[in-house]
């Protein structure tokens, strides 16, 4: 049976991350109605939603002390310190409707169609793969400011940093 794979697939996951401690899975909902999925690794049973970032969420990483997620489709990195964010996981029972609201994300624009998101080994930099934008964001991941982009292949969707930090590489459609 086909399926509709825009319409009807649900929360439309995508960017998965694993706690420092292992304790969750967190995982980025790109639809329905968007937030972050909490899976308790502990007991293996998905708690509920985090919701307050800007909807249309596309992947997740963890680094500095910070949760970071990227947006798609209006082009912005968010980020929220991951301690707020694990309180706010505190508070999800396992009903898989429930859902809390965390505020206080910041956020930084860029190029519409931010997908893969990752840092310069040093942690100072986080670059974003912007797809509509056909670019390569560069944020500074202190001030949470665009620093500038870079023109990518059309439509670049993964990426990734060498561990030395002298080639950033992207994937395009």
């Amino acid at each position: 049976k086909s399926v509709d794979r825009d319409a009807n697939s649900g929360y439309c996951l995508r960017g998965t991350v694993f706690t420092p401690d292992n304790r969750y899975l967190f995982v980025g909902c790109m639809g329905g109605g968007g937030g972050i999925a909490v899976v308790d690794l502990r007991n293996n049973t998905y708690l509920g939603r985090v919701m307050g970032t800007m909807p249309n969420l596309r992947h997740l990483v963890i680094r500095n002390g910070y949760l970071y997620a990227s947006i798609n489709s209006k082009g912005y990195v968010q980020r929220i310190p991951l301690q707020r964010f694990l309180e706010a996981c505190a508070s999800l029972d396992g009903d898989a409707r429930k859902t809390v609201k965390l505020d206080g994300w910041t956020s930084c624009k860029v190029p519409a169609g931010a997908r893969t998101i990752d840092f310069s080994p040093d942690g100072r930099f986080i670059f974003a793969a912007c797809n509509f934008a056909s670019s390569l964001a560069v944020v500074d991941a202190i001030t949470m400011k665009l620093i500038g982009t870079v023109a990518a292949d059309s439509f670049p969707v993964g990426l990734d940093v060498s561990k030395d930090g002298r080639y950033v590489f992207t994937t395009s459609q």
